[in-house]
């Protein structure tokens, strides 16, 4: 079965409906996105079912069973979805949703979390504190 998408580079407007088809850059106010995808999204509301979206700044994003690259919000609600890198205020996910890594306020549910932002924190944290040592021990040649 052969299907045809449409795939558009750029959209700006007040409400935004995908439904099986793409966009490259889309500013709205409230965007919805259904078996479809965007590559970078800036709205107030996100809503995305069965798609995808790489980057969104959005106030209020609800995904179910979609995935996301990565996301800055206030209130993020994940329902059998993923995310790559989430910064958020507030967080609620079911259990059958991924992140990757999170930088929450607040985290309602137990979503599979790879690497939250205290043990990022402290990731880094100690990767530098052994690049010191190795500097201070190997010296710097000249």
């Amino acid at each position: 079965m052969d299907q045809d998408f449409d795939i558009v580079e750029e959209v700006h407007g007040e409400t935004v409906e995908i439904t099986q088809g793409g966009a490259g850059v889309v500013q709205a106010t409230m965007v919805n996105v259904t078996q479809g995808g965007i590559q970078t999204a800036t709205t107030e509301n996100l809503t995305i079912s069965r798609g995808g979206v790489a980057m969104v700044e959005t106030t209020d994003a609800s995904v179910t069973m979609g995935a996301v690259g990565f996301l800055t919000a206030d209130n993020v609600v994940l329902s059998s979805s993923g995310a790559a890198i989430t910064v958020a205020d507030t967080v609620k996910a079911d259990d059958a949703s991924m992140i990757g890594v999170l930088f929450a306020g607040t985290i309602e549910g137990n979503p599979n979390i790879a690497v939250d932002g205290r043990k990022a924190i402290v990731a880094v944290a100690a990767f530098a504190a052994v690049l010191m040592i190795l500097k201070r021990v190997l010296g710097v040649r000249r």
